[in-house]
């Protein structure tokens, strides 16, 4: 069975009542949930007041999931509703910036003396055809995910996924090679 059709029916386990089922889904799914509202949220015990919020409403709403949809769509989109509006409910005194200044590491690729295996990936990350190189570095340097570079690229979320491999399998390629 599919991670996501193993999620499926553990929903439609919930949804019929069943406590160990959703047990279950939350040891398969609290880890990558987590994750989304930590980095939405960049407070852990904001993100793991959401984190409860969301599942609250999982065990309510599993009813609601229809049999052609993406069970782990559904859960983000659950968890990001929890987390948006935990944000919008917070008082004007109590925001946040997104990065705290004070703890900036100091940038590799800003660095004239880089490592080199640094050297060796940003060669290999050069010889990628320039759009798929950006796209790597928004993915992986900058955090930005599928759909923000769907939209940046203006292009499908799948054929973003689908770049996004390609590239991810030549740089192994690339860095398999002896220098």
């Amino acid at each position: 069975m599919t991670p996501h059709r193993k999620v499926h029916a553990l929903v439609d386990a919930i949804a019929a009542g069943d406590l160990r089922a959703f047990e279950e889904l939350y040891r398969l799914t609290s880890p990558k949930l987590y994750g989304l509202l930590l980095r939405l949220l960049r407070r852990p015990e904001l993100a793991a007041e959401a984190m409860r919020q969301a599942y609250r409403r999982v065990r309510v709403e599993a009813h609601t999931l229809r049999a052609n949809e993406d069970p782990v769509c559904w859960m983000v989109a659950i968890a990001r509703a929890c987390a948006l509006d935990m944000a919008w409910r917070r008082p004007v005194g109590d925001a946040f910036e997104p990065f705290d200044a004070a703890q900036r590491g100091r940038d590799p690729l800003a660095s004239p003396h880089r490592s080199p295996a640094l050297t060796r990936l940003l060669t290999c990350l050069g010889r990628l055809p320039e759009e798929r190189r950006r796209m790597m570095l928004l993915a992986f340097y900058d955090g930005w995910s599928c759909e923000a570079l769907s939209v940046y690229f203006d292009a499908p979320v799948a054929a973003i996924r689908s770049w996004m491999g390609r590239s991810v399998s030549q740089l192994g390629d690339y860095l398999a090679r002896r220098p």
